[in-house]
């Protein structure tokens, strides 16, 4: 099982700057998917947020985005928790960065429309592994309900 976690970040990058541009983007990918999928559906708008959010945070194309989109929900299916990829967002993203991508996994989840308590959990969970604060949690779901 360890082989198979090990496996999700195994390819050898050229150089830091794709280790950059595709090993960050695939772990919040993995977390905003896990999001989506919280409630064991993933819909299209969920899906297209979650194409948003990697876009604006990482400043990558659409192709790029669909082929990070794709391995991640290949991936998913052998993923063991959200442990490793919040982890290595800890090390490579600062405080301000995780922040924005919480705000991003809120908006997955308020595409529903209603109190969605998976989701909900899910992101609670996420929040303190990317040691956030619970202040953190409540402002990024604030932002997100003002801008609906």
């Amino acid at each position: 099982m360890f082989e198979r976690l090990k496996g999700v970040f195994a390819q050898e990058p050229i150089s830091d700057v794709e280790t950059e541009n595709t090993t960050v983007p695939l772990a919040a990918a993995m977390l905003l998917l896990e999001v989506a999928w919280a409630d064991h559906e993933l819909e299209d708008r969920e899906l297209e947020q979650v194409k948003v959010a990697l876009e604006s945070m990482y400043e990558i194309d659409q192709d790029q985005v669909a082929a990070i989109i794709d391995r991640a929900r290949a991936d998913h299916q052998n993923s063991t928790g959200v442990f490793p990829f919040t982890r290595l967002l800890n090390e490579r993203l600062d405080r301000s960065e995780r922040n924005a991508l919480l705000v991003h996994l809120w908006r997955v989840a308020n595409f529903e429309g209603d109190k969605e308590h998976y989701e909900e959990h899910v992101i609670r969970k996420i929040t303190d592994l990317l040691y956030l604060n619970h202040s953190d949690f409540i402002a990024a779901k604030r932002e997100v309900q003002n801008k609906n």
